[in-house]
């Protein structure tokens, strides 16, 4: 009898191992997780664990082999991301950026992201885009003030987040007109070298359109709210 518990645990051990390598390999191709992130390495090292356990029911030396060289190149991949994430530094500016626009995306990709681009001071009605042109650049409004107009009718104003996400990695024209309203601090990186980026890193692309897509649904809620309370405003 306690042998055949013993051998229910060690089967439901290889089960529960097989779960986590299918699950992990699953949210990977969905893009929930990254390559680049620590969760991956952790749930393949579980994974592989719990199936080398599993051996001690019926031993397999070649499965042995394939579940210990697991484990010891997700050992590797999660000692690698520690040693290149705890060499990352962020100046204040750029930790509020991340912070409020990409706040899951690992540092060492963070610092690619942030090295293509660059901190600049705009003043006063310095435009960022213009209506009918190709957006050729993301901006993040640090500190400052913009103007949204569209049809020469001022529509909203930007007091920081980012400017230029629904369009710069296609390169489409802008439906609005963003320009400077106060001394601003601004970051811009160009479309292309984001498009580059991209290209050769598919996991940065999918935190770059996760945080852009978080950022144009914040300024649609925002713009719901202004109008329904203009909308209030105007009852009798």
């Amino acid at each position: 009898m306690e042998q055949f518990l013993t051998d229910e645990a060690l089967n439901a051990a290889g089960l529960a191992g097989v779960v986590l390598y299918l699950s992990s390999y699953a949210l990977l191709q969905a893009g929930i997780l990254h390559g680049s992130g620590y969760t991956y390495a952790i749930l393949n090292l579980c994974a592989a664990s719990l199936v080398l356990i599993s051996l001690m029911a019926a031993f397999n030396l070649s499965s042995a082999i394939i579940q210990v060289s697991w484990i010891v190149i997700s050992l590797m991949g999660i000692a690698r991301l520690a040693w290149m994430n705890g060499r990352v530094r962020f100046s204040t500016e750029e930790q509020a950026l991340l912070r409020q626009v990409f706040p899951d995306m690992p540092p060492s990709v963070a610092r690619r992201f942030l090295n293509r681009g660059t901190w600049v001071n705009a003043e006063e009605r310095a435009a960022l885009t213009e209506e009918g042109t190709p957006v050729t650049n993301l901006y993040y409004l640090a500190e400052g003030q913009a103007q949204v107009t569209s049809g020469g009718q001022m529509i909203g104003e930007i007091t920081s987040g980012l400017v230029g996400e629904m369009n710069v990695l296609s390169g489409a024209e802008a439906s609005a007109t963003v320009k400077i309203a106060s001394p601003s601090r601004l970051f811009v990186i160009s479309g292309d070298s984001l498009r580059r980026l991209t290209a050769r890193d598919p996991d940065f692309r999918i935190l770059l359109e996760n945080g852009m897509s978080r950022e144009t649904g914040r300024k649609l809620m925002r713009t719901n709210a202004r109008l329904s309370a203009q909308a209030a405003s105007q009852l009798p």
